[in-house]
Formats: structure tokens, sequence, C-alpha cells
């Protein structure tokens, strides 16, 4: 009884202790995570990042991203590699599903 009752005690401490440690740990790894991002996302798109105070701050300035700069420019026109093919919407009803009548709402 005293060796189940010492696991017992030993599993909750662990599972707090482990509780406290992912809170502690899981905000910085998301932020560092996310600071990645940022960087990755500043060399392929040529934006800035600035992490002022805890928070982030993402701008854009006046570069486009590198597939709109490589291809060649277009007078108006517009080309369509694919078009879905049009399904109809009808709304299937069983013709013995009754009458359906329009009410309004009182209050």
């Amino acid at each position: 009884m005293a060796g189940l009752l010492k696991f017992l005690l030993i599993a909750f401490a662990v599972w707090y202790l482990v509780k406290f440690l992912i809170r502690l740990i899981l905000p910085f790894a998301m932020r560092k995570a996310a600071e990645k991002l940022m960087k990755k996302a500043q060399q392929q798109g040529g934006a800035t990042y600035t992490n002022g105070g805890g928070s982030f701050h993402y701008e854009t300035f006046g570069k486009d991203n590198s597939r709109s700069q490589s291809a060649p420019k277009n007078d108006g026109r517009i080309s369509v590699d694919y078009v879905p093919p049009k399904q109809e919407h009808k709304r299937k009803v069983a013709d013995d599903a009754g009458e359906f009548v329009d009410f309004e709402e009182i209050k």
C-alpha cells in the first residue's frame, strides 16, 4: 500500500513539473519558430521584420514576390490554365417531404 502511495505521489509531482516546464518553454519555442518563419519570408519576399518589445511587426515594401519579377508583363491579357467543370446546384427534396411554410419570428 505504501509503495502505491509513493508511486502516485511521484507520478503527480512529475506530471505537475512537466506541465510547469511546458508552460515556460513552449512560448519561447513558438516565438523562435515564428521568428524563423518571418526571416524566411523576409528573404523570399523582400520585407523587413522587427521584433519590438516582444511583439511581431512585419512590413512589406515596394518589392513584389520573385515570381512576378521574373514573369514578363502582359498588356491586359489574361490566360486561364484550368477551368473547373460547372456543377448544377439544385436542391434535392423528396416528393413526399411535405409542405414547406415560410415563417416570421415574432419577438
